[in-house]
This record gives C-alpha cells, structure tokens and sequence, in this order.
C-alpha cells in the first residue's frame, strides 16, 4: 500500500547510531554521502528520532559531521539559502540524496488547503515563506518569531492563508538528538517501553521475541559499528531488553551498520504495520 501523504507510524521508533560509522572512510565526500544515506533510511521508514552516540572509538569531527548532515537535509531545499550559513564541513553537501518527505513538497505543486510544509518565519508580521512565489500569512502569528522554520498547514490558497500544524498527523521527518555521553544515553532509553540492541549474536525474531517487538508502542534500536556491536562500544551500564538478529544466516563475514539499518527497519515496518499487530 502507498499513501501520500504518509501516515505518522503506528509506533514512536527511535534509533542510536554510534559517530564512528564515518570513520570507516577517510574522505569527507564519501563521510557527507553516508550520513546522507542514513538520512534516507530513516526517512523512508518513518523513524521518528535518531540519537547520534558520541562513542570512544568516534572522533570529534565525526560526530559533528553527522549531526550537521542529519540536520542539514531536514531543512526543505527552497529554505536552505535563507537559513543555513556556509559551513566549511558542508562543502559537499550538494552530494546528498534528498528526503524528499511531504513537507519538502518534493513536488512542487502550488499550495492547496489542507496542505503541510515547513516554513520559514519572515520578519514582516504574520508572513511565512512555504517555497512558493509568494509568502502565507499566519492566521495565528502572536506566537511566531521571525527566523523559526516551524510546520505549517495551508488553510486557503486564495488568500493564501495558513496555520502553525501542532498536531500533524503525516510523517513529517525525524528529530535529531545528540548523545554526547552514557547519561544522555539513559536519560533518552528512559522513554521507550522496549530498547533492542541489534546483534549477529542475538535471537531469532520469533516466539515470545516478537511477542514482546509487537505490543511494544514504543522501541528504540541500538546500532553498532563495523568492528562492535552497540552493547560492546557502551558498555555494561547501558540498558537493554533484548538482542535481537534481523540477518540471520547473513550472506558476509560483516553486516555494515547502515546496511544492518536498512535491513532492520524494513522488517519492523512490515511487522509493526501489519493488521494483526496495529495497536
């Protein structure tokens, strides 16, 4: 099934990635093309946040890298001028696969009511700039601020009038967390009813497993890297509930994280999405 605009996900998914996944290349276009990649998978999957864990194997470059390119695409293409100053670390940025999520409006259709897009605070009272030829004007500015990129819906295109979208029910992108240290690790798997550490030495997908995977409302994956696993990069004191295999019987010696990402999210969607296990 395919609808667009996409349905939020029926559960709050949420993924850690360690920063020392870019170490696996040298070069900072190839570093910039894989965030970007990640970007994407996250998007297609409907994640809704991406914590980027600051591990020891990480440099600092790095992990400032990453966080710049998760946020840096979030930004809709048409605001990206007015909003994002010239970074040095971003010079290959013109790499990037776009998101191309709704409020991107990858389309390019004129506004049209109902409508859901990220715009653009602009100094003059009440306008937006929604990346169309002429700005909207808020129904509701007293709480906007000029220079705040905030989500809005198009409530008539002629006046071309719109509102502040609080309550979106479309998948509007993921938000982008920094885990610079073991307790802002904690203080974010906190929130999640099921923390699942991703692992070729995990179990089978199966039985009371996906029992527990399925009635979960919310979960939160635990990634690795090339060389360790999550659990083994965090150490003993990070929580987890369980370990689990998504490959089994993989076909390489290795699974690279962001191949393991893509393979893991894809199972989840068709799990979680699936009539039966729907809350």
């Amino acid at each position: 099934m395919f609808r667009w605009p996409p349905p939020r996900a029926s559960r709050d998914l949420a993924v850690v990635v360690p920063s020392s996944n870019l170490s696996i290349y040298k070069d900072l276009r190839l570093k910039t093309r894989l965030a970007g990649e990640y970007a994407r998978a996250l998007a297609v999957f409907r994640v809704s946040t991406l914590a980027v864990f600051r591990d020891p194997e990480a440099t600092e470059e790095d992990h400032r890298l990453f966080l710049k390119v998760l946020r840096h695409v979030l930004v809709p293409p048409y605001l990206r001028v007015k909003t994002e100053p010239l970074d040095r670390d971003l010079r290959f940025a013109g790499l990037l696969p776009p998101l191309t999520i709704y409020p991107h409006n990858p389309e390019n259709r004129p506004p049209r009511p109902g409508d859901v897009r990220f715009g653009l605070v602009l100094g003059e009272r009440g306008l937006v700039d929604i990346g169309w030829r002429k700005p909207c004007r808020l129904v509701d500015a007293g709480y906007a601020k000029p220079g705040e990129i905030k989500l809005i819906r198009v409530d008539s295109a002629n006046p071309l009038l719109c509102r502040e979208e609080t309550a979106a029910q479309i998948y509007a992108g993921y938000r982008v967390v920094e885990a610079a240290s073991s307790d802002d690790l904690a203080r974010l798997l906190e929130g999640y009813d099921l923390v699942i550490n991703t692992s070729k030495r995990g179990e089978p997908l199966r039985g009371g497993v996906l029992k527990r995977v399925s009635r979960a409302m919310s979960l939160c994956l635990l990634f690795g890297n090339p060389r360790k696993d999550f659990d083994e990069l965090a150490g003993s004191g990070v929580r987890i509930d369980l370990t689990i295999n998504f490959i089994p019987n993989q076909g390489t010696l290795t699974v690279r994280t962001h191949e393991a990402l893509v393979s893991t999210l894809a199972i989840l969607n068709a799990l979680l999405e699936h009539r039966w296990t729907r809350p």
